[in-house]
């Protein structure tokens, strides 16, 4: 998983507006089990561990939504349960309804949450497959840095291999338990995670003409 990091001290870019666009924060049960497609247990035990959701409605119709987690957070791509340091916010399970993709949602979105959580919490972190490219381009646009990436190891172990980091940033990542490794980080999460649910049989390197470096990880 491709890691990325924001500190509220950091200039937030300046995003186009969206006519109709209309974020808050979100305690209805039945529309997130339907945006999410998750049980109502689920929903209610998000919101015993201290998450909150946001939904985005454009001209009154949900539009997307996302979840954060003020305290703890499982990664189940992972097998991870992440405990977050004082003042860090994780923001997941993000996504936009289909027929309203491509119109610059996501990044605001994520902006409104930044923004709405900035006087509680000074570093905020993301995390997206590394073959998922539209939720890269929108984590960028919101302002977010590329700080490494979060691999499973022979073991089952979570590695985390660095690019760019300040010290600072880098005891928070350790803290959270993710340990630094020197193994070939995944292209692949597909391919990568003996953890995921949703296993496409086919690996999207292929289609793109790239070698997957999570299969040499992982054979």
């Amino acid at each position: 998983m491709s890691l990325y990091t924001y500190n509220r001290s950091e200039a937030l870019p300046e995003l186009p507006w969206i006519n109709g666009l209309h974020i808050e924060v979100s305690t209805d049960i039945s529309l997130l089990m339907e945006l999410g497609e998750i049980s109502k247990e689920s929903v209610l035990d998000r919101f015993a561990r201290n998450h909150i959701a946001f939904v985005a409605f454009l001209n009154n119709v949900p539009a997307a939504f996302g979840w954060m987690a003020r305290s703890k957070a499982f990664i189940g791509e992972l097998n991870q349960m992440v405990v977050l340091p004082e003042g860090n916010r994780y923001l997941w399970n993000f996504r936009t309804v289909a027929a309203f993709r491509g119109k610059g949602i996501y990044p605001a979105l994520l902006q409104f949450i930044l923004k709405y959580e900035a006087a509680q919490a000074n570093q905020f972190w993301i995390i997206h497959a590394p073959e998922n490219k539209a939720s890269r381009n929108g984590i960028v646009k919101t302002g977010f840095k590329y700080v490494g990436q979060l691999f499973v190891v022979p073991g089952g172990q979570t590695g985390f291999k660095a690019s760019k980091v300040t010290i600072d940033e880098t005891h928070l990542i350790q803290s959270m338990g993710f340990s630094p490794a020197e193994d070939m980080e995944a292209s692949c999460w597909n391919c990568n995670s003996p953890y995921l649910k949703n296993r496409s049989a086919t690996c999207c390197c292929e289609t793109r003409n790239e070698i997957c470096t999570s299969q040499l990880i992982t054979e």
